[in-house]
């Protein structure tokens, strides 16, 4: 295993560059549109795709397509992960049947990086996270602060989410189908779109932009993917979670 010393000198970055995203969106019929530098399901060794759900597939699907070598830092963020493979595996247990050890290894909420590090031949690293309705910001700020200590290498964020099975019904609350997204963030100045943080401090945002008080993780993640395919007329994009203020927008604007 490698280790690295980080500096306690080091400085946050002022923004965090999108050096390239990846998107897979689910409609209510099934239906998958690829997005920005999403990989082919070819591109996924045929041994390790064989064994992804749905989730997997698609997270890995994003992920390898903005960091096919292993050359950045992973932070996977999902509400629930696979559920509908853990709801299987827990119905077999109640009916005493034996549970598949492999459906068990693929169930584990850090199977997409571990997936995608393999198939990257990786050793980076990697790191997953879960926080309710505010798993994809508690993910940015993970990657945030991955930046601050290793300013020199890119963080993937990667976000998946499928709709809870029915007999989590009760647990929904907006769902809005199975959806996918892979952000390469770095700490290097450049063109394109950034991601800012700062401490919330109760001040309206600087711009004119209204500020969403602490969207859902699946409303956050369609609403980042809308701007950066450009469906939207502005761009920008302001909110705030867990006392935290993110700013999305275009580098051209932020310097002007």
């Amino acid at each position: 295993m490698q280790t690295e010393r980080v500096s306690a000198d080091n400085r946050p970055p002022d923004a965090a560059h999108i050096a390239a995203w990846a998107a897979i969106l689910c409609g209510a019929d099934g239906a998958e549109e690829r997005l920005g530098d999403c990989a082919g399901e070819k591109d996924i060794p045929a041994g390790l795709r064989r064994r992804l759900g749905s989730l997997g597939r698609m997270g890995v699907a994003c992920g390898l397509g903005v960091a096919p070598q292993g050359d950045a830092d992973i932070v996977f963020c999902s509400r629930h992960g696979d559920i509908s493979l853990a709801h299987q595996l827990l119905t077999a247990l109640v009916a005493g049947e034996p549970m598949s050890p492999a459906g068990f290894s693929m169930s584990v909420h850090n199977t997409v990086p571990g997936v995608l590090d393999l198939a990257r031949k990786a050793r980076v690293g990697h790191t997953a996270i879960a926080a309710g309705a505010q798993t994809l910001s508690a993910g940015l700020v993970e990657a945030w602060l991955r930046l601050v200590a290793r300013p020199h290498l890119d963080v993937v964020l990667i976000y998946a989410e499928m709709p809870l099975p029915d007999f989590y019904e009760q647990f929904m609350d907006g769902d809005l189908g199975g959806t996918a997204l892979a952000l390469r963030l770095s700490a290097a100045r450049g063109e394109g779109t950034l991601l800012s943080l700062s401490p919330e401090d109760g001040r309206p945002p600087p711009s004119a932009l209204p500020l969403v008080d602490e969207p859902s993780a699946e409303f956050l993640a369609r609403e980042l993917v809308s701007r950066l395919r450009g469906q939207v007329a502005s761009p920008e994009m302001c909110w705030r979670s867990q006392g935290f203020r993110w700013s999305f927008g275009s580098a051209a604007n932020a310097a002007s």
